[in-house]
């Protein structure tokens, strides 16, 4: 089973790394969208928010806690890296663009998944995502995300 979004933390680490070692809004911005999609194709875990929604109709709560623990998580991250950037704002703000557009992709599915929006158009964009999906077991899916936050933290700390 596939899921539809790789957690959001390797995403939110890549796109500070792309927005710290560029430093331009111009090229980090969309380079950090486009990046959203190369991490979809690799491999990994993730919940299976997609077939949760297509078999419950909701999503269950265990995938809910982890959704809010990842993405608790990503702001901190953002927030942190940004904030050592400071007094520099348009710098701060910059890495946090970053991370926002890291995950823009995901953050537009939300409606569908946690407001129930069924508007074909978010159909389009769901079933999208969902066919970019590398998917991957629990163990060396989340090996795989590791390795990603782990580059992208050396990128951004080197």
């Amino acid at each position: 089973m596939t899921g539809v979004l790789m957690v959001v933390i390797p995403h939110v680490l890549v796109g500070i790394a792309i927005a710290t070692k560029t430093g331009n809004p111009a090229l980090a911005l969309p380079l950090a969208f486009l990046s959203h999609f190369v991490l979809d194709l690799l491999p990994h875990w993730n919940p299976h928010i997609y077939t949760e929604i297509k078999k419950f109709g909701h999503l269950q709560p265990r995938t809910v806690s982890i959704i809010v623990l990842d993405s608790a998580i990503a702001l901190l991250l953002g927030l942190f890296f940004a904030s050592r950037h400071l007094p520099d704002t348009a710098m701060a703000l910059t890495i946090l663009l970053g991370a926002f557009f890291a995950i823009l992709p995901d953050l537009l599915e939300a409606p569908y998944y946690f407001l129930r929006t069924r508007h074909p158009l978010m159909i389009k964009v769901v079933e999208f995502e969902h066919s970019l999906q590398g998917s991957a077991p629990f163990v060396p899916g989340v090996l795989i995300q590791v390795v990603i936050a782990a580059a992208a933290l050396w990128w951004i700390l080197v």
